[in-house]
């Protein structure tokens, strides 16, 4: 007769200490996961960012080839004709040649102009340049971007371009032809991140007809600086730098490599605030123009540089 040898018996579960190290085990992989993980989502959005700056520079390059023009500006007032120093007035009228004089008058007379569908709308220099009647409306950088890149918008608040009617360009109707009958837009704005900031005078217009574009981190718009017509001219510029009801303002200067020198002398400069969402002063105060590195504009990007403005190059 065979005898069945003896089987061992269930094996008892793990000991607390087996658990506890088994536990300490996965919290540590956990918590080294995460900070790659976190990582890796700021970097994504450094990525974004810099992706963003460069087809804004892209954009900027196709409407001054297509207008045959020299610069964006980086200041406009609207309407052009009340410009009391005649610098929107010249830069409409180069970049439209043909533009209905009546668009660019200082007066608030009514003129009928006909539409690409085939309609005709009654307008006065402050209807047709979109801003309240009797009010002149200045657009800073962050807002002449979009203007300029983005053309005029549709009802539902799309940027369409500029019609190509020679005599007619802030048409908004779409023509027989479509596309075909509209330059740009040259950069293609996500309707969610196009803000609007209270403008810093006077205090009592919110600017709503003319957005800004809104970086990645959610809160600070773009930039904007142009050297203008002439190399190293850039102009300080007062622009609106928070988000909300009241007129934040504060004076951001163009970057500066010295005294006598701006990044982009003959150019253009893009500035994003970063991931703090707070700009800096500008000028000489960045490590590129000998300034040290400051908690304001430490994560700031641009177009000039290939890094945050707060880390050497690399």
């Amino acid at each position: 007769m065979r005898r069945t040898p003896n089987r061992p018996g269930p094996r008892a579960g793990f000991t607390l200490v087996e658990l506890l190290v088994v536990i300490t085990i996965i919290a540590i992989l956990f918590a080294l996961t995460s900070a790659a993980v976190v990582k890796a989502l700021g970097k994504g959005d450094e990525a974004k960012v810099r992706h963003e700056i460069e087809q804004l520079a892209s954009g900027i390059q196709a409407f001054k080839t297509d207008f045959a023009m020299p610069f964006v500006p980086d200041k406009l007032v609207l309407p052009p004709g009340l410009d009391a120093s005649g610098a929107s007035q010249a830069y409409i009228s180069a970049c439209w040649t043909r533009i209905a004089p009546a668009t660019l008058g200082n007066t608030p007379a009514t003129f009928p102009l006909k539409n690409q569908n085939g309609t005709t709308t009654n307008y006065t220099i402050y209807s047709y340049w979109g801003v309240p009647n009797g009010t002149t409306v200045t657009l800073y950088g962050h807002q002449t971007i979009v203007f300029f890149l983005g053309g005029m918008k549709d009802p539902s608040g799309i940027p369409i371009g500029f019609s190509a009617s020679p005599t007619h360009p802030m048409d908004v109707t779409v023509p027989t032809g479509g596309a075909a009958a509209r330059k740009g837009p040259y950069y293609e704005f996500p309707p969610d991140r196009l803000q609007y900031f209270r403008v810093a005078s006077p205090t009592t217009y919110n600017n709503n007809q003319f957005p800004s574009f809104i970086d990645v981190y959610g809160t600070q718009p773009y930039i904007y600086f142009s050297a203008q017509r002439a190399g190293n001219d850039y102009a300080n510029v007062n622009v609106v730098t928070a988000l909300s009801g009241s007129p934040t303002s504060g004076n951001i200067s163009p970057y500066q490599l010295s005294a006598n020198r701006f990044v982009n002398p003959n150019g253009f400069q893009i500035i994003s605030a970063g991931k703090n969402q707070v700009f800096n002063s500008g000028g000489l105060n960045w490590p590129g123009g000998g300034g040290t590195t400051t908690t304001d504009g430490y994560y700031n990007f641009a177009n000039f540089h290939p890094t945050m403005l707060g880390i050497a190059n690399n």
